[in-house]
């Protein structure tokens, strides 16, 4: 038996003299002591409770480990959106109580690559695709940054830490740290701060310049304004534990494509890198847990696994927002559309569409189908009218920060005041776990006895009729040419469209659905009509449906006036299903049974 549990054991057998309960006497106390494991942490190991009440433990559980059960007589253990609430009723004595755990069978096996440390196998839990790989500081080496991991000790696939890779049915994959030496110190200037050094300066010619963790035994917690520039590089690695990155503190840096930080900066400007015309690309490693792992903003990961893994197969990509989340049945259309495997792409209308476009568009080919269905409530974000990156968008990067570095800066703008937003965002945040799955949790966050996510991306818990056909927030959308004028938004799209149709994929739009009472008082019939005519003009692709085929009884709707309910699904996938019929070639669509 464990020291610590022997331990625990004993000091649970001495209180158990303070659980006597005596006349006259406040209600009598039990104490209740959590075992320590490596499987998981807990905020409140230790809690004392009035004889007979409840006690309940917040556990996280650590990366590759499930938890199972516990040896406390009628404990509830239960997922939660944080990992785990282990519940104990009734509480009449001391305890000591032990949680069980399951280690996963798949595992990285961890290479320093030179660093400090021996390998190190950690387990992963396999509750997406492709997993996760360790964050940072699970080696170090003097003189050096880790800027990631890579399959091969010299070589072989590379990713950022926590970016994602594909096991392909291995149980162990052994990875190796990638290490970036240090510039030389002496090309720094520098000013101390507390026990800390904050850069002023740089004279290094360096390709890759790494600003080192430490100048003159003192850590580097900041880079001024103007530190670093007019520089050759074409890459900068900033070290982690780097506290703040000052405005303009990387300018005129005309070669500089590449730059890679550390989630864990805790004060970044929103304009920190200026007048770098070739920066493209933004290799974010992940030093500090995850916060939204389990949620929605999570899913997008999942969904880019799947289109990842039907790259060169071909395929139909529904996107846009939540109505397209919960507006598709995607095994429908996958069996009447045998040469097609689906994906639905939808995550969350309220972030700008440009950038998750431009990400598909790298895993599309040729003879694709991409069905787009723009929310109209969200028509400046949906309609791609912008390339400004915001925080929510950075939100749906966390659980594979490898797709940001897959995303070129130079097609988007405001990288980092929404980088600085989203970092200020999360901070508050508890911590969870790359092996917490958005399929294990409805969109409340509650825990679910199914999936609510299906092997497509469609989110398929049931959800019932609308009692009514009432809408549920009132918000008024706009159908008119005034209010969805050509050339602001349609123009902007057609130019995504047309990136798409280049590569040989064919593009169809159609409408998102809408309570067809939540409309403005301006959107008349003859108002729609009139929209719905000029986007058939002046949209470069077709369009399936009318827009009056997208205005829904509210009873079809769940929620929202934008979700359809599961009966409303169905309908709608069968509409989408012949209108695709109209135009893909004879026997494309196969006849789906009513049922």
């Amino acid at each position: 038996m464990p020291v610590r549990k022997i331990l625990a054991i004993l000091l649970a057998a001495l209180l158990l003299a303070g659980c006597t309960a005596q006349p006259a006497a406040p209600a009598d106390t039990c104490q209740v002591v959590l075992e320590e494991s490596k499987a998981f942490t807990a905020a409140d190991p230790v809690q004392t409770v009035v004889r007979g009440g409840t006690v309940r433990f917040a556990l996280r559980p650590a990366d590759g480990y499930t938890l199972t059960g516990c040896d406390y007589p009628d404990a509830m253990l239960e997922p939660s959106a944080d990992g785990y609430t282990l519940t104990l009723e009734e509480v009449r004595y001391p305890a000591v109580v032990t949680v069980t755990a399951q280690q996963s069978g798949t595992a990285f096996v961890c290479h320093a690559n030179d660093g400090t440390g021996a390998s190190v196998r950690q387990a992963v839990l396999d509750t997406h695709a492709r997993l996760n790989t360790p964050r940072a500081r699970l080696f170090s080496r003097d003189g050096y940054t880790q800027t990631g991991w890579s399959t091969a000790p010299d070589g072989g696939q590379a990713v950022v830490q926590g970016g994602r890779l594909d096991f392909a049915g291995q149980e162990t994959l052994d990875i190796y740290a990638v290490w970036q030496p240090w510039t030389d110190a002496a090309c720094f200037t520098w000013l101390p701060e507390g026990a800390g050094a904050v850069i002023t300066g740089c004279t290094a010619e360096d390709a890759v310049l790494a600003v080192p963790a430490e100048i003159d035994g003192r850590p580097v917690v900041g880079i001024a304004s103007g530190a670093m520039s007019g520089l050759p590089c074409r890459e900068i690695v900033l070290p982690q534990g780097l506290a703040r990155l000052e405005e303009g503190a990387i300018r005129e840096c005309p070669n500089l494509a590449v730059l890679t930080m550390f989630d864990d900066i805790t004060s970044l400007h929103a304009d920190p890198v200026q007048n770098c015309p070739a920066l493209q690309t933004l290799r974010l490693q992940a030093a500090t847990a995850p916060r939204y792992s389990g949620g929605y903003f999570a899913a997008f990961a999942d969904k880019y696994d799947r289109l990842l893994a039907l790259r060169d197969t071909r395929k139909l990509v529904l996107f846009s927002g939540s109505s397209t989340r919960f507006g598709y049945d995607s095994a429908l259309l996958d069996a009447a559309l045998p040469g097609y495997d689906v994906v639905n792409m939808g995550v969350f209308a309220y972030t700008n569409a440009t950038p998750q476009l431009l990400l598909i568009l790298d895993c599309m080919q040729a003879g694709d189908i991409l069905l787009d269905s723009p929310e109209f409530d969200a028509a400046q974000r949906q309609f791609c009218t912008t390339g400004k990156l915001d925080d929510s968008f950075f939100c749906m990067m966390e659980a594979n920060y490898q797709m940001l570095a897959a995303l070129n800066l130079r097609q988007t703008s405001g990288a980092f005041a929404a980088l600085a937003e989203y970092l200020a965002n999360r901070a508050s945040l508890p911590e969870k776990s790359y092996g917490l799955s958005p399929a294990d949790f409805d969109e409340d966050g509650n825990p679910t006895d199914t999936p609510s996510y299906n092997r497509y991306g469609d989110y398929c818990l049931y959800r019932p009729n609308a009692a009514d056909d009432a809408p549920v927030y009132g918000l008024a959308v706009e159908y008119t040419t005034h209010g969805l004028p050509a050339g602001q938004f349609v123009t902007p799209l057609n130019a995504m469209f047309q990136r798409f149709l280049d590569k040989g994929v064919q593009v169809f739009f159609t409408y998102a659905p809408r309570n067809a009472q939540a409309l403005s008082a301006d959107s008349t019939p003859e108002a729609r009509a009139e929209l719905d005519a000029s986007l058939r003009q002046n949209l470069c692709v077709p369009v399936l449906g009318t827009l009056e085929d997208s205005l829904w009884p509210g009873r079809y709707l769940y929620g929202t006036d934008n979700h359809l309910s599961t009966e409303g699904v169905a309908i709608r996938t069968r509409q989408v299903l012949a209108w695709l019929a109209e135009y893909l070639p004879p026997g494309s669509v196969r006849n789906v049974p009513e049922e």
